[in-house]
């Protein structure tokens, strides 16, 4: 009996597919809606579609006829560059990607492992270690493709913030306050208190520049107390003034107008007092 052959499907950081181990050539999928169908179809459960349901999803808004040209079209480009009749199959109305192979998808293999981790609570790491890369990142403003990859994103943070890697979780979502008030004990606890008084800074500035918000109370609260330092460790002016700052802020966010004033004068008094201007980048 001859072998099944297998296919890998890479959607992770990028399209590539393997079959029986050999790479299909970049350009076997110069023609766009091959591609896509192969996409599409290996992120499908059971990795099958009602042909209807592919049109609606890569060619919203065609008229019938122009969807299933487009259809044929794209059905021939893929069976092209994967290598024969058999590789995206009609059963019925659906189309069925590789029946007859051993189907390897990264991206239902990144899910199931982030699934199966939250699950039993264990193995949360090596699971966030499977994910190779945004999905797709060449087809990132293709809509068919963006529920796929806000549910993988959204399950590689859950996965990430059960694992505790708060460092990761802000590379992934840089405004996350929880992820960042977690950072920033954690320096505390190793007595990197400047390294604390870093991660707040650039979450202030990603709040206020994209955003348009002050910090939260609770992150403030962090914050003042890296700040405060220890007698090893004092908080040096321009410190003391960036918490002024900081504060001023918040209040502000608050619409506590005079509180606000006041914290800015004295942020101000005591930058001119020790010429702090390049320090609190003035």
């Amino acid at each position: 009996m001859p072998m099944r052959p297998t296919c890998t499907v890479q959607l992770l950081g990028g399209f590539r597919v393997e079959v029986d181990g050999h790479l299909v050539p970049t350009l076997a999928w110069r023609h766009r809606r091959g591609a896509e169908l192969v996409q599409l179809l290996a992120l499908a459960p059971g990795h099958r579609l009602h042909r209807e349901e592919v049109i609606d999803r890569l060619w919203p808004g065609l008229s019938p006829g122009a969807g299933a040209s487009n259809l044929r079209k794209a059905t021939h480009y893929a069976r092209r560059a994967l290598g024969g009749k058999d590789t995206v199959v009609a059963d019925g109305e659906q189309l069925v990607l590789w029946p007859a192979a051993e189907l390897r998808v990264d991206a239902e293999l990144a899910e199931s492992s982030f699934r199966k981790a939250l699950a039993a609570g264990t193995g949360l790491e090596a699971s966030a270690d499977l994910f190779g890369g945004e999905l797709l990142p060449e087809g990132r403003y293709a809509d068919w493709a963006e529920s796929h990859r806000e549910r993988l994103r959204q399950l590689r943070l859950e996965v990430l913030r059960a694992a505790g890697a708060w460092t990761q979780v802000l590379e992934v979502e840089p405004s996350d306050e929880e992820a960042c008030r977690q950072l920033m004990r954690s320096h505390l606890e190793h007595s990197e208190r400047r390294a604390a008084i870093r991660v707040f800074q650039r979450l202030r500035e990603i709040l206020r520049v994209d955003l348009g918000v002050a910090p939260e109370p609770a992150t403030m609260a962090v914050f003042e107390e890296a700040i405060a330092g220890d007698s090893s460790q004092p908080p040096s002016a321009a410190e003391q003034a960036q918490a002024l700052l900081a504060r001023g802020l918040v209040s502000w966010s608050r619409r506590e107008l005079d509180a606000a004033e006041g914290l800015a004068e004295s942020a101000r008094e005591l930058a001119l007092q020790q010429q702090l201007g390049r320090e609190l980048g003035e």
